[in-house]
Formats: structure tokens, sequence, C-alpha cells
């Protein structure tokens, strides 16, 4: 089922499953949506983005990182992790309430809503 509304995404999820990413090195790798913006969290460093208000036609732009280092394997991932979520411009709510995101027909990202 896809959602019309940014707000349809509010609230904090526990991201799953990244296309060709390895995430062994992350724990509990977690986005916040808040009205349009994304707040996330990687073992390294956190980001926010803004998005919307086509949730058909979105684009993550522009990224605020913050700072922080680990080691290499861990930054390697990240940045993997971060180009990916830069690839985005469809995001669906399924039937089951997982989150997808997609490029174009690809699906990229799985999340599951963080409730509690």
């Amino acid at each position: 089922m896809a959602s019309t509304s940014a707000e349809s995404f509010d609230g904090a999820w526990i991201v799953q499953k990244v296309q060709d990413v390895d995430l062994a090195q992350f724990d509990d790798l977690r986005f916040d949506f808040d009205g349009g913006t994304l707040y996330g969290s990687s073992p390294c460093r956190s980001f926010t983005t803004t998005f919307g208000p086509d949730m058909q036609n979105i684009m993550f732009s522009p990224f605020e990182i913050g700072g922080g280092l680990c080691d290499e394997a861990t930054m390697i991932a990240e940045r993997e992790f971060l180009q990916q979520v830069g690839l985005v411009n469809r995001m669906v709510l399924t039937g089951d309430g997982q989150l997808v995101m997609y490029n174009f027909e690809k699906p990229l990202l799985w999340a599951k809503r963080l409730v509690g």
C-alpha cells in the first residue's frame, strides 16, 4: 500500500536490510521521520535530510552529516549505506507495515517501525 504523505512515515524505524550493504557492523541502524525530515544514526555518524512532498518522486537532499570516526571497514559500510539512501526516489509502506525504499522499481532498503 503506497503512502501519499510524508507524515505517514513519522516515527522511529529500525533498518533491517540494505541492498548491497553488509550490515554486520551496524547495531540498531535507526531512522526517525518527522514531517518531511529524516534523521538517521549509523555506527559512526548521524545524518539529517529533508524530502517530499511527492512521495512517489522523492529526493533526500541535502544530507547534513555529523562527525564521528570508526574503523575503516565500518566507515566503508556506512558510506555504502548512505549512498544507497541517496538513490532512494520512492517509499512505500507494505500491507504488513514494513517500509521499503526504492530506486524506481529496485528495492534498496527495508525497515520496520519501532514500537514502544
